[in-house]
């Protein structure tokens, strides 16, 4: 059995695991339920939404891998190791795997690099301001984010760093680390620098083609490699561009919303969605941990829950 471990919020990400087609057992856990738990099921655990916790949250999670781990259980994604987005961003940076750095916009520092935009630690909803091309436009902008009640020592300021790989399409890559295995997702184009979600019908014939040769091979591999080492993460999705064939980390989501597409008119990209589900499920089946005896908890005493 392998066990998820969630945000409650965000607990849908992987029901698609759930499904009947699905060759191991798959079982979905809040950290609530996680915690005080009173017996301990034999499986795989896999922490995510790290980045979402409080540090008090997120020093229960890591003491309660710990306690996993000492149970010979294996576990992925250590909650005291992981980097948050800021310190995955500027350890990047410094060891010359990103172009780009980022800064905490508590920290007043003059980016060295421009256009910028802001960001926010713990959320997955993208940017949250436009292309930002001075600093009097930046500190205004902070100003009005603040005013309206974003903290200050959430903001985050990121230099722009992406380039469309047609005229006016840009191209967010995508690739998995589960485990030992690291295998490429799909695709995701927009006619705008932000591609978060994907747009239907801008997308040429010869870029599907290009899409299932990369998650048929997963060239950008041993590239994006680094950054999960970097990030301390062994379950997650790397999203990443490429600038002048270069490969450039945006971020690392631990708990990606899981979906194995099998709705597209392009026949490729139908193939590409297979491929990934294939790579997928060979992964978690090679992690799975037999079934056995539960083990006796809970994790953590009641009083520190």
């Amino acid at each position: 059995m392998i066990v998820f471990v969630l945000t409650a919020e965000h607990a849908y990400t992987h029901k698609v695991l759930l499904g009947p087609d699905i060759p191991v057992r798959v079982r979905l856990l809040t950290y609530a339920e996680l915690l005080r738990g009173k017996t301990i099921a034999r499986a795989t655990y896999v922490f995510t939404d790290m980045d979402r916790l409080s540090l008090w949250d997120l020093r229960l999670a890591a003491h309660a891998y710990r306690r996993l781990h000492s149970h010979g259980l294996r576990v992925l994604n250590d909650p005291a190791r992981v980097s948050s987005r800021w310190g995955l961003l500027r350890r990047l940076h410094l060891a010359g795997i990103n172009n780009f750095n980022a800064y905490r916009a508590e920290e007043s520092v003059r980016p060295r690099r421009w256009p910028v935009f802001l960001r926010t630690e713990g959320d997955h909803l993208g940017p949250m301001s436009d292309l930002l091309h001075s600093l009097d436009q930046l500190q205004v902008t902070i100003d009005r984010f603040v005013t309206q009640g974003a903290p200050l020592s959430s903001l985050l300021i990121v230099e722009f760093s992406a380039q469309p790989v047609r005229p006016g399409l840009y191209r967010k890559f995508g690739s998995f680390r589960m485990g030992r295995a690291e295998f490429a997702h799909f695709c995701v184009d927009e006619d705008h620098w932000i591609a978060k979600l994907g747009k239907r019908g801008i997308t040429p014939p010869e870029l599907y083609d290009e899409e299932h040769r990369i998650v048929r091979d997963n060239p950008h591999g041993p590239s994006v490699a680094a950054a999960f080492d970097i990030a301390g993460i062994e379950y997650g999705r790397v999203d990443f561009g490429l600038v002048d064939g270069k490969v450039q980390i945006y971020e690392i989501n631990s708990n990606p919303d899981m979906a194995f597409g099998n709705d597209h008119p392009s026949p490729v990209r139908q193939e590409s969605y297979r491929i990934f589900k294939a790579h997928y499920l060979d992964a978690l089946s090679a992690i799975d941990t037999p079934a056995g005896d539960s083990i006796r908890g809970p994790l953590i005493p009641e009083t520190r829950v």
